[in-house]
């Protein structure tokens, strides 16, 4: 797998090709599991480093989520959509890497590296800016809990509801609600605006 952007699309179109992909996928079709793979690699990645992997963990967190993935393809029901059903996968492997790297005392919280630092920076003020940006959100995530910030990044980057995110995380809607709203004060509070 490769490293992608930091940055998180919106959730792919999930039309009746999707649906076609995974009913292929279904039927032990290769091909149509390097298509999933293609479409929700990078979100994968994403998902994983804002969550606080490293990009090496975030690609390890990435390939078992596919392995998850295509273990258990034939458990996923149509009718809910299937990026919440794959995030929830994504959202699960990350947390039992966490428990495990805790076990171990070698939890990564930072990820970056500085070759990459230095070619963002030297690509002039505006790239230098983009990264510290980054950079900034990146470290106040790190600031809320690993719950506030799951949910941040599954309403504000991901764009998923609130429900969807209720059934990803099992947790109630109001309670989800509560997370996103205090996770945005302590935000606002950590960036200054």
């Amino acid at each position: 797998m490769t490293s992608e952007s930091y940055t998180l699309a919106g959730v792919d179109d999930e039309g009746e090709s999707l649906d076609l992909l995974i009913a292929r996928a279904r039927a032990g079709e290769e091909s149509a599991f390097e298509e999933i793979l293609a479409r929700f690699e990078s979100k994968a990645l994403g998902i994983a480093r804002n969550l606080g992997a490293g990009d090496q963990d975030a690609e390890d967190i990435a390939q078992e989520s596919f392995l998850r993935l295509f273990r258990h393809i034939g458990s996923y029901r149509g009718g809910r959509r299937f990026t919440a059903y794959f995030f929830r996968i994504v959202v699960n492997v990350t947390r039992d890497h966490f428990r495990k790297a805790a076990a171990e005392r070698q939890i990564v919280l930072v990820s970056g590296s500085a070759a990459r630092d230095d070619s963002l920076s030297s690509q002039g003020p505006s790239a230098a800016h983009d990264l510290e940006v980054r950079q900034r959100t990146r470290a106040a995530l790190m600031q809320l809990t690993l719950r506030e910030r799951e949910i941040v990044i599954l309403k504000d980057m991901q764009g998923l509801s609130v429900w969807e995110i209720s059934r990803i995380l099992r947790l109630d809607p109001i309670t989800v609600r509560r997370h996103a709203m205090r996770a945005r004060i302590r935000l606002r509070d950590l960036l200054g605006r």
